[in-house]
């Protein structure tokens, strides 16, 4: 598992209190989601906090940190929606339970954090990122590390087909659920599912609607000739 932080503060920004350090956060974030990497202003952000341009250099060395830092908090909020794997999800039995699970919590994290899924797509869609091929690499490797021992349990129990390697299982699971999320959270990714804006309750329809066919397709019954 990865644990060495993409950008740490200065000690000045831990020093301040945690109401000014999320402030300071969400401004940053905000700043990054709307206008991207390149055109992202510091300058904006210090004006819609009130304070001084310098004040942000006094916590970061320089923009690519503050962006690293800010996609760090992202990772970090995905995996505390997530959690750890319980002793109930690493139930071979209960895999595709775990699967409907780990989906719901990414529509509820883009409900709760739009900002922060926003500064995700521009990771997978603008070239010009900072270190991007690592951070996108990271997402992967998290759904990896997550899914891969239970479904490697799952295909020993025969829940998953014998014939499809765990990196494959996962890696399907990673893409339709990926896919699914971006198609809610935007309307132009929406490919015709009709997600965006949709409801908890249809959104979640139509992901149970994927999750079945891929417990179909990846089940452990008999191959169709």
């Amino acid at each position: 598992m990865i644990k060495n932080e993409l950008s740490k503060p200065k000690q000045t920004f831990r020093n301040l209190t945690e109401e000014k350090r999320l402030r300071i956060e969400n401004a940053l974030v905000e700043e990054f989601a709307r206008e991207g990497y390149r055109r992202a202003s510091l300058n904006n952000v210090v004006k819609s906090l009130g304070i001084a341009k310098g004040s942000l250099y006094q916590y970061f060395d320089n923009k690519e940190a503050i962006f690293l830092f800010v996609f760090e908090r992202f990772t970090r909020l995905v995996k505390s929606m997530v959690g750890k794997p319980s002793a109930a999800d690493c139930r071979p039995d209960n895999f595709w339970r775990t699967v409907r699970r780990v989906w719901k919590a990414g529509i509820i994290f883009i409900d709760n954090y739009p900002a922060y899924y926003q500064l995700y797509l521009n990771a997978l869609f603008e070239q010009d990122i900072p270190r991007r091929e690592e951070i996108i690499s990271r997402v992967r490797l998290f759904s990896m590390e997550f899914f891969g021992p239970l479904a490697a349990a799952a295909r020993k129990r025969g829940g998953l087909r014998p014939d499809v390697p765990v990196p494959v299982v996962v890696f399907m699971i990673d893409a339709a659920m990926d896919r699914f999320l971006q198609s809610y959270a935007r309307s132009y990714l929406d490919d015709g599912l009709e997600l965006a804006a949709a409801d908890r309750a249809r959104a979640e329809a139509g992901m149970d609607t994927i999750i079945e066919a891929l417990k179909n397709g990846l089940g452990g019954g008999q191959r169709s000739p």
